[in-house]
């Protein structure tokens, strides 16, 4: 264990009420659902400072409106539907926690290499990067997956996400003394919050019925919550504070990586399909392997691409390859 991780700490099982009481409603111009989560519609008038507030130091997530118009979701559905085979293919198609839910992985070169206006209405979205950059000064796609759940698809284990997420992927192996040994307590604490955040858009309408997102609001500024949601004790005190998020088809749900959350069971009798971001900042580690040197490449060969000032190429190569590491033996 390293040293800062000696001193001892005890779940607080009234911190999460008392900051959920701290919020003050009444200050802002918008609504909330569940009085708990700000919904922004009006994205030309949008105030990034607040939003920026709300994100980290209050709710820990948000729902921004018709970032995505339906007829776009439909045709990235139908697009899902005639590649969802192809997909299967992967040996890592299906969620390891999760029946009957499948991964579209590796969707950034998927769809450069099938539909690439697909790509560029989609991930390029400029309201879509904007509110990366709002979070986090330029965000970078470090993972881009679609997320197919077929009617009875299961409900998820409560969890924070990358790149704390002990339950899922082998590095941790699932232990906890694993994050002490390898991690200080004010990187868990102080760095990482910043690190990474996720960002789902629904391709579908999204609510209890058909297992939306569930989340709790503040919970991410809970101490060592990376931690404690490993706690058996602390895990079963958050099963009935989740809420569920309600979405139509083209929103977009942002969250804190480190809110504690879980896909809900599908009820209904049709699939819930939705896309699932992680962006990292500029000088962060991505979740997956982006293939950017296959991007750049598609990119190149594209006409609205080689329209763009010199600049604006930058900027969207930059998303997807962060400007470190270098080789040293051929740049200063």
């Amino acid at each position: 264990m390293h040293h800062s991780w000696q001193q001892k700490k005890y779940f607080n099982y009234n911190k999460l009420s008392n900051i959920q009481k701290s919020f003050d409603n009444k200050q802002y111009n918008y609504n909330f659902q569940h009085d708990l989560i700000p919904v922004i519609d009006d994205f030309e008038n949008i105030n990034c400072q607040e939003i920026y507030n709300l994100f980290y130091k209050e709710r820990g997530a948000i729902i921004f409106k018709n970032i995505y118009n339906k007829n776009l979701m439909e045709k990235y559905n139908t697009w899902c539907i005639n590649n969802i085979e192809n997909a299967k293919k992967d040996k890592n198609n299906t969620h390891p926690k999760q029946k009957d839910k499948y991964l579209i992985n590796d969707l950034l070169t998927r769809l450069l290499n099938t539909d690439i206006d697909l790509f560029k209405k989609i991930v390029l979205n400029e309201k879509l990067l904007k509110i990366m950059d709002i979070i986090l000064g330029f965000g970078c796609y470090g993972s881009c997956t679609g997320h197919w759940i077929n009617p009875g698809g299961d409900r998820q284990q409560s969890h924070v996400d990358y790149p704390i997420h002990v339950g899922s992927g082998k590095f941790w192996e699932n232990s906890v003394d694993k994050l002490k040994s390898l991690t200080t307590r004010e990187q868990i604490n102080k760095i990482f919050p910043f690190f990474s955040f996720q960002l789902l858009i629904a391709c579908d309408k999204m609510n209890i019925k058909n297992g939306s997102t569930e989340v709790v609001p503040g919970s991410h500024l809970i101490d060592d919550i990376d931690v404690f949601i490993h706690s058996k004790n602390v895990y079963n005190f958050f099963e009935d504070k989740f809420i569920n998020v309600d979405l139509e088809q083209g929103d977009l749900l942002i969250f804190n990586r480190r809110l504690v959350h879980r896909g809900g069971k599908n009820l209904s009798l049709k699939r819930r399909n939705s896309i699932i971001i992680q962006s990292v900042y500029l000088f962060g580690l991505g979740q997956e392997i982006i293939e950017y040197e296959k991007i750049k490449n598609i990119l190149e060969k594209d006409e609205w691409y080689n329209c763009l000032s010199i600049k604006e190429k930058k900027n969207i190569l930059l998303r997807f390859k962060q400007p470190y590491p270098i080789d040293v033996k051929k740049n200063a």
